[in-house]
């Protein structure tokens, strides 16, 4: 068992979240959404989305923050392999970040992520699955999400959603 440090945080400002979810195209071939999530602002702050479900694709959001400047301590994550991964390792201990794992089989560790997914499926992934015929395709329609999700989308607090006429009104840049 690796530690959960983010557990008993009270403040979660220096904290990022990361996750990775499935996303099924038309063809039934799958493509995977690796994000980076701000559990307190309650954000998506990198996104990555790849054909198959490796360390590079895990691993990508984090450079970006990096990359960007994007001031953080800590990083919580399940432990998948490509989250255990000595590439995914490295990357952490070279920018000095540290790294913090839900429990196995406790996706509720990593709540608030997990929740984005969930609301990013039930909102609009389930509504344009049709579409999605290629990882273009994918990619285009979570930047829309993404950009309705952190700008537009009012929620009450727990990640309930008050209105949703703002999701009409998002589009691709």
């Amino acid at each position: 068992q690796k530690p959960n440090l983010m557990r008993h945080l009270a403040d979660l400002s220096e904290v990022v979240t990361t996750d990775i979810t499935y996303i099924q195209l038309i063809n039934q071939n799958w493509v995977y959404l690796a994000t980076a999530y701000d559990p307190k602002a309650r954000k998506v702050l990198a996104w990555q989305v790849g054909q198959q479900m490796t360390q590079d694709l895990a691993v990508a959001p984090i450079q970006a923050l990096i990359h960007q400047g994007y001031t953080f301590k800590m990083v919580h994550s399940d432990m998948g392999s490509q989250y255990t991964s000595r590439l995914f390792e490295t990357t952490l201990t070279d920018a000095h970040l540290r790294h913090s794992y839900s429990r196995k089989g406790k996706p509720a560790d990593n709540g608030r992520i997990e929740a984005y997914h969930s609301l990013l499926k039930r909102e609009w992934v389930r509504l344009e699955q049709i579409n999605y015929e290629s990882i273009l395709d994918v990619t285009e329609s979570i930047a829309r999400y993404n950009t309705f999700y952190n700008h537009d989308r009012e929620t009450n607090g727990r990640g309930a959603c008050k209105r949703k006429s703002a999701a009409a009104s998002v589009t691709f840049q």
